[in-house]
């Protein structure tokens, strides 16, 4: 027994006393013990902000069948629920959003239930909420299934890679059913089959299951950390008095004013005030309790053990009126990053004062015993009280508030040094590793294509050779952007960015999708260089099938089977896609959900991603429809529906490089007559709203065998030629590189 602390002589013989009575009382417990048990575990689990059980909701006892029942953990501060079976825990149940807040494709987290057991091993996985547009409306959830079950039997450590070649990523049907699990090692790479036409979202999903996992599985001591602290101490005795340990910092300090939870006392009066320390190391320990008595307390400790040291005065105490032998001290616990360090009975030996020089005297003080390797004395942590007291509302009405304070060994005592664990890949590291060739073909079509529209005086010398180039241009759009990219614009994309104000800017959530990142940043120049005719004319591949079925048509059945409307009629028509639009984004103020369903206006899913016939029926009848009238009539869809055409309409009005036109073109019927897009009026001016930039009006004004002032040049009939049209026809043949210099008319 230590000289200057007395532990208690008579634990032993209350313990004893205390499990007689206990025993007398079995059968008054026993109908309590019924009762309760009949009530839902959630009284003591999570809640949401509804106030509903989180298990309710959540269906627990869907994920894990075999669960005898749920408690929330009170070994982590982590919002963890234990699924025990037999009184014990053999899983631990968590929400990812609960833990990591990673935005998908559409800018929101995918909200995913977790199963760990004890080991790390994913039990279960099932995503129970998103607001991914290709699988809003696309991608059956059947597929989210497979997806996930590649996971199950898999544990939390291992490395993970999101790879091609199964059936997923090959965009096969997947409608039922789990790819096998093949056993690995633990800690080896584990391949999983990305979903086609989602890859951003399988990235995400990967990221959110395994980073949300981790944190848990580090919490519950499975894991060990991403950092290594090397801790060299050298906090040998040397004699200290106790205001020296406290302006040190070596003693930690809570006070808690009675005036907080009782409004008419004193301010200065302690409701109660706590000094704690861990006294583990020689020159706090052996000050505190003593030479004998520290070397007494480290034996009880054990070879990796921690000892504490709690003392307090005040009204309160930190025991709580509720202790008992064999039970827990409910007023206070320790926390050190996502671990919580609740103390038992057994964890606590009584002292009766310490004898520290100039130590005040304190109506209670312990030592607190705690065999857990994975604290670290080094570390930074947390000293939480939780104070309690009547409100006289009722005879048990009470408030309770929570107090703590921060306690960090001081420096001086040790030698730290950190060894970072290698940081795997990002998810937009990942991704743009994975696309790099993808990117690298979309750069070099996308860059070949602007050169044609800066140098297009290249190109429309000749009829035929303009025709031929635009048709190649088109057809590689639908190869390369709609079958091998599969990744068209669409108005998918924007609304993520009209939720910045509200969601604050998130470039990550762009950079995550290499294709849309560079096709964006390109729409956005060509927009105000060229307007809408750069991406609606010739890169959009959903436009150009239908442009390239539209010609084909044309050159196979008679001429009477190409139709345009009325110009009336397509004066209102068109009109139409602005309403759509303006719809779409109303909605999605309200709900991005419900606007990305009714995207589904655009074809483009259907035809590029999904499928035409994996769609539902009324979707593939959609387009159909679509296709066989766009047969007859040159890109209805384009020119009246589409609402991302007629967001790139709006944007048309910075156009600065626009197709110039002579004075002599509001006489002259010729552009006007050939236009399929109808955007030449009868006074000969181009409306760049509507206009696709085929370039045929360009180069029949250069044609001096289509051109009215040109043919009159032709014959010399100069006097049929206005002055302004006269000046513009010599500049461009003096300078054919130039042909946009000085026009008499321009367009609307």
């Amino acid at each position: 027994m230590p000289k200057n602390i007395l532990f208690q002589p008579l634990a032993s013989l209350f313990s004893v006393i205390f499990s007689a009575t206990k025993k007398s009382q079995h059968l008054l417990l026993l109908p309590i013990l019924l009762l309760l048990s009949t009530t839902s575990w959630a009284t003591n689990g999570l809640t949401l902000k509804d106030g509903k059980p989180f298990c309710e909701t959540y269906k627990c006892s869907h994920i894990l069948p075999n669960a005898d029942s749920f408690q929330q953990s009170k070994t982590i501060s982590l919002p963890v629920i234990e699924a025990l079976k037999g009184g014990k825990a053999f899983a631990y149940i968590f929400l990812s959003t609960d833990l990591v807040d990673i935005p998908a494709y559409s800018g929101k987290p995918m909200v995913t239930l977790i199963a760990i057991d004890p080991k790390g091993t994913i039990l279960n996985a099932e995503i129970v909420h998103h607001s991914e547009p290709i699988l809003l409306v696309g991608i059956p959830e059947s597929v989210l299934e497979v997806f996930m079950a590649q996971y199950i039997g898999k544990n939390v450590a291992d490395k993970f890679e999101i790879t091609s070649g199964g059936a997923l990523s090959q965009g096969a049907d997947q409608t039922s059913g789990s790819q096998e699990s093949e056993i690995l090692e633990v800690g080896g790479n584990v391949p999983i089959d990305m979903i086609t036409g989602a890859t951003v979202t399988a990235q995400v999903m990967d990221q959110t299951l395994i980073t949300s996992g981790r944190m848990v599985a580090q919490a519950l001591g499975i894991l060990a950390s991403d950092d290594t602290r090397i801790v060299t101490w050298h906090a040998d005795y040397q004699p200290k008095t106790w205001d020296e340990l406290v302006a040190e910092g070596s003693i930690g300090h809570l006070f808690v004013p009675t005036a907080d939870l009782v409004s008419t006392a004193d301010k200065n009066e302690a409701w109660v005030d706590i000094y704690f320390a861990d006294v583990t190391q020689p020159v706090v320990g052996i000050n505190m309790l003593g030479e004998s008595g520290y070397n007494w307390a480290k034996g009880r400790a054990g070879e990796n053990g921690k000892i504490f040291i709690v003392v307090s005065n005040g009204k309160d105490n930190y025991k709580g009126s509720g202790f008992v032998r064999g039970g827990i001290f409910e007023r206070f616990y320790f926390q050190q990053g996502f671990n919580k360090y609740v103390f038992r009975d057994l964890s606590y030996e009584h002292l009766y004062g310490i004898k520290i020089d100039g130590a005040p005297n304190f109506k209670e003080s312990g030592l607190f015993f705690l065999k857990e390797e994975h604290f670290d004395s080094s570390n930074l942590w947390q000293f939480y009280y939780i104070a309690s007291h009547l409100t006289g509302e009722t005879a048990t009405s009470k408030i309770f508030k929570t107090y703590s304070a921060d306690f960090q060994f001081p420096e001086k005592y040790f030698d730290l040094k950190i060894i970072e664990k290698e940081k795997g890949p990002t998810v937009i590291e990942k991704m743009w590793k994975m696309k790099l060739g993808q990117v690298t073909l979309l750069v070099l079509f996308l860059a070949f294509t602007f050169f044609l529209f800066i140098r297009r005086d290249l190109i429309r010398s000749s009829a035929k050779r303009l025709d031929t180039v635009h048709i190649t241009i088109l057809t590689l759009s639908v190869v390369i952007i709609g079958f091998i990219l599969k990744s068209p614009p669409s108005m998918t994309h924007i609304y993520p960015l009209l939720h910045t104000f509200e969601d604050g800017f998130q470039l990550d959530l762009y950079l995550s999708d290499p294709i849309q990142f560079v096709f964006w940043i390109a729409i956005a120049i060509s927009l105000i260089w060229f307007g809408r005719g750069w991406f609606c004319g010739w890169i959009c591949p959903y436009g150009a099938l239908h442009e390239l079925s539209h010609r084909l048509a044309r050159s196979i059945l008679p001429k009477k089977y190409n139709y345009n409307f009325p110009p009336k009629i397509h004066d209102v028509l068109r009109k139409l896609r602005y309403v759509i639009f303006f719809a779409l984004i109303g909605i999605s103020m309200f709900s991005i959900e419900m606007a990305e369903r009714l995207t589904e206006v655009e074809p483009f899913k259907t035809t590029w991603l999904v499928g035409i016939f994996s769609r539902e029926w009324y979707l593939t009848l959609y387009w159909f429809a679509l296709f066989g009238i766009g047969l007859f009539i040159y890109r209805f869809f384009c020119r009246y529906l589409c609402p991302l055409g007629a967001l790139f309409s709006l944007a048309s009005f910075f156009q600065i490089d626009r197709i110039k036109r002579y004075d002599f073109c509001d006489t002259c019927n010729v552009c006007e007559v050939s236009c399929d897009s109808m955007s030449i009026n009868h006074k000969g001016e181009i409306n760049r709203y509507e206009c696709y930039s085929c370039f045929e009006c360009e180069q029949a004004y250069h044609d001096n065998e289509v051109c009215p002032p040109l043919v009159y040049l032709k014959k010399g009939k100069l006097e049929r030629i206005s002055e302004a049209d006269l000046k513009t026809i010599q500049e461009r043949l003096k300078n054919s590189k130039k042909p946009q210099g000085g026009c008499g008319k321009g367009n609307t």
